[in-house]
């Protein structure tokens, strides 16, 4: 806990949290519990709970959002903040878009937040790229609620609210967050910033053999490429399931 709010740049070297670590694989075992058993309680509750249930993770989506920022400005440096100012990483939106799909109950926002949002978490929860961040770290802390939280919101829709993703409104979702990705290379282009890594990869991730493979900035091919197989895993179930309803 004597590093818990330490900068990158005071950390001893060795302490990060490895990808496929043992401490690593263990967050990722407790996160699946705690969802799974959300997900049940939740089921169980009345609708007003359910709401506020919601609320209540949106709520805490823009808290950690800020939260970053006021951690940054007492330990970090600004060429750090340049690249959590703006909200234009895929968390940092998908906290918009999702506090907008709470409130409107709007089926397509509900979408993204499937078809979107949830394969961008669990990459994110797969590839933590936290660098020399330690376990008990506010940047290791607030990265997992924040990937955590982005997961469980579209699975509460899909398995407490009976929201049924159609991968013909997926479109959709990708014209919502093409204007997002647009402003995140026009911003990166102008003050060098890393906004979605569409600039440059980060370090300790699965991008760093996209980038061995197809070099920058080819390596964003093999992303859309594996963005692609994501959606035919998530949505292939909900469209076997859909076939077979309407042949029966």
């Amino acid at each position: 806990m004597s590093y818990f709010w330490t900068f990158e740049s005071d950390l001893p070297s060795g302490m990060g949290v490895g990808t496929f670590s043992s401490a690593h694989i263990i967050v990722l075992i407790l996160s699946f519990i705690i969802i799974f058993l959300i997900i049940q309680l939740y089921r169980k509750q009345a609708d007003f709970v359910r709401r506020n249930t919601k609320i209540t993770i949106v709520a805490l989506l823009v808290m950690l959002y800020f939260s970053r920022w006021i951690w940054c400005a007492f330990f970090g440096d600004f060429s750090f903040f340049l690249n959590l100012l703006l909200p234009l990483h895929l968390c940092s939106v998908s906290a918009i878009v999702g506090t907008a799909a709470v409130f409107s109950n709007n089926r397509l926002l509900q979408e993204f937040m499937y078809g979107i949002s949830l394969p961008g978490g669990l990459v994110a929860m797969a590839n933590p790229n936290l660098g020399p961040y330690p376990l008990l770290s506010f940047n290791f802390v607030e990265y997992t609620l924040t990937h955590l939280l982005l997961i469980l919101l579209p699975l509460l829709f899909v398995f407490g609210d009976g929201f049924h993703p159609d991968i013909k409104n997926l479109p959709y979702s990708i014209y919502l967050a093409a204007p997002f990705v647009g402003i995140a290379f026009w911003v990166n282009q102008t003050i060098g910033s890393n906004y979605m890594f569409l600039n440059q990869i980060e370090t300790g991730t699965i991008l760093v053999l996209f980038d061995k493979w197809l070099g920058t900035p080819g390596y964003l091919i093999a992303v859309l490429g594996s963005i692609v197989i994501v959606w035919a895993v998530l949505y292939a179930p909900f469209e076997i399931s859909r076939r077979r309803n309407f042949s029966g």
